[in-house]
């Protein structure tokens, strides 16, 4: 294994990591799915298909930018410390600093994608209006521009601020991801509240909202 690490340009095993991250999402995905209680809308092959292209055009765009640094890191510390394994103390922390920050650049850029100019982006998200009555995977039908500001710029922005080693950067990505399917085995009533009414419920965990007052009802 280390010399694999040595051998493969940073970026690279990043986007390997980052492909097992999103395997590792899909699977609790199907899980949490049987695990919801039965909902009225069928969601339709095409919505789905959509949300899950996604997902691959992301990680095609990873894998391009890393290409385009020339392997150098997109996520974490480069070779060789970031391959180290962080510490409890600096795993636990970070992750919960990067959760807090990671719900602050959601919902700065969600309440953004909101303003008449820019909501063209974010447009295909509204088209369904009771999230919680859809399949789980729904949670990232959206246009690739807006999954790309939503998910990625979030997620790489604060695992860069807070120099994140790698398993540090993979951990706090498969947590943000999860954490809004995990919502929405309980229905995330949220979610649909702001769909609803789109002037409440911007943020992804609800702490920025609480902070903000745009929490709903």
């Amino acid at each position: 294994m280390d010399a694999f690490l040595e051998r493969c340009p940073p970026a690279y095993v990043e986007v390997l990591g980052s492909f097992g991250v999103q395997v590792g999402y899909f699977a609790c995905g199907m899980i949490m799915e049987k695990m919801r209680p039965a909902y009225i809308t069928a969601t339709s092959r095409e919505v789905l298909n959509k949300s899950l292209m996604n997902h691959v055009v992301l990680n095609s765009l990873h894998f391009a930018i890393a290409t385009c640094m020339g392997g150098n890191s997109v996520l974490s510390k480069g070779y060789p410390e970031g391959y180290q394994l962080p510490s409890w103390t600096e795993l636990i922390s970070q992750l919960a600093i990067g959760l807090v920050l990671r719900d602050a650049v959601f919902w700065i850029l969600h309440r953004l994608l909101h303003i008449p100019g820019l909501y063209r982006v974010h447009a295909k998200h509204h088209e369904i209006k009771n999230p919680g009555d859809h399949h789980i995977f729904t949670i990232s039908y959206m246009s690739v521009a807006d999954f790309f500001f939503l998910y990625a710029v979030p997620i790489a922005s604060v695992s860069r601020f807070l120099e994140m080693k790698l398993v540090t950067a993979l951990a706090f990505s498969f947590i943000s991801a999860t954490a809004e399917q995990v919502k929405l085995v309980w229905g995330d009533e949220a979610h649909d509240e702001h769909h609803v009414n789109g002037s409440v419920n911007f943020g992804a965990y609800g702490l920025m909202d609480w902070v903000c007052g745009t929490s709903g009802q």
